[in-house]
């Protein structure tokens, strides 16, 4: 079975376009590309949304099919994910803590005083459109 890469780069030469054209119509480096073909999606410095996002867009630029391109990216992925350890320290559970809807906002008296001004001026002009 071939690879992710494998596919996107048969797809291109079917296609017969350089790696040079496909990076300049769908705007994504030649390196980044490169790497996508040979399967080495970890050296592409990158979030993994956007190596995702370009895995797809190079996809369809190939005629093949965007989605089915994504979900074999997100396989590749989570298996290397998968064997890579934890961080030591790192807690998932407190990741996030929302703020609670309790907390006053705090106003300076600077910004309290421009808003004042600001719907006194705003109700002066109405008061001129309309009489």
């Amino acid at each position: 079975m071939q690879t992710l890469g494998e596919r996107l780069q048969e797809a291109r030469q079917r296609l017969g376009v350089t790696l040079r054209e496909a990076a300049e119509f769908t705007k994504i480096r030649t390196d980044y590309l490169q790497s996508m073909e040979a399967g080495q999606f970890e050296s592409i410095p990158l979030a993994d949304v956007y190596k995702r996002g370009f895995v797809k867009l190079y996809a369809k630029y190939l005629r093949l099919d965007d989605e089915k391109a994504g979900a074999d990216f997100n396989t590749h992925h989570s298996a290397k994910a998968s064997r890579r350890p934890l961080e030591a320290g790192v807690d998932e559970e407190a990741a996030f803590e929302p703020v609670s809807a309790g907390v006053p906002l705090a106003v300076s008296r600077d910004m309290l005083v421009y808003v004042i001004i600001g719907i006194a001026f705003f109700a002066i002009v109405l008061a001129l459109v309309f009489s």
